[in-house]
C-alpha cells in the first residue's frame, strides 16, 4: 500500500476531481474541529481546576438573536414622541402610554386635567425644547 504524502504541497490538487476537492476540505474541516474541541476540552479542566466555569457561544449565533430582538424593541419604541409635558419641569414628559408618571399623578391630584398637560406642537417647535419620553 502507498504512504500518503506527508505534506500538502506534494498533493496534486489539479487533478483531484470536484467531490475528491470535497472530500480533503471536509477531511481538513473535521480535523480541525476536533483539534479545536480538544483544545476547548483541555482549557475547561484547567479552568474548573482553578475554580472558574467556563462556557462558549457560537458568534452570531446567540448574538444574532438578541440583537435582533433588541432592535426590535428599539424600532417598536422609537416613533413614540412626547404628548403631556410637566409644567413645573419642561424635561419630565410623558407619551401618555402606559402607566402614568408620578408628576402626572400629582397634578391631577391637584385638580389639572391631562388636557391642562399637553403639549403643543407649536409651541414645541417654537422652543425648540426636544419631546423625549421619560
Amino acid at each position: 500500500m502507498a504512504k500518503a504524502p506527508s505534506g500538502v504541497e506534494n498533493l496534486d490538487f489539479e487533478h483531484l476531481g470536484d467531490q475528491e476537492l470535497r472530500e480533503v476540505m471536509q477531511r481538513a474541516k473535521d480535523a480541525l474541529a476536533a483539534r479545536f474541541t480538544s483544545r476547548i476540552q483541555e482549557f475547561r479542566e484547567a479552568a474548573r481546576v482553578a475554580g472558574f466555569a467556563v462556557t462558549l457561544t457560537e458568534i452570531g449565533k446567540e448574538e444574532g438573536r438578541r440583537g435582533k430582538r433588541h432592535a426590535q424593541e428599539d424600532d417598536r419604541r422609537r416613533g413614540v414622541s412626547a404628548k403631556y409635558r410637566n409644567p413645573d419641569n419642561p424635561a419630565e414628559t410623558w407619551a401618555g402610554r402606559g402607566r402614568k408618571p408620578k408628576w402626572v399623578e400629582e397634578k391631577l391630584a391637584q385638580g389639572s386635567s391631562l388636557d391642562d398637560l399637553l403639549i403643543s406642537r407649536v409651541a414645541t417647535q417654537e422652543s425648540g425644547v426636544e419631546a423625549d419620553s421619560v
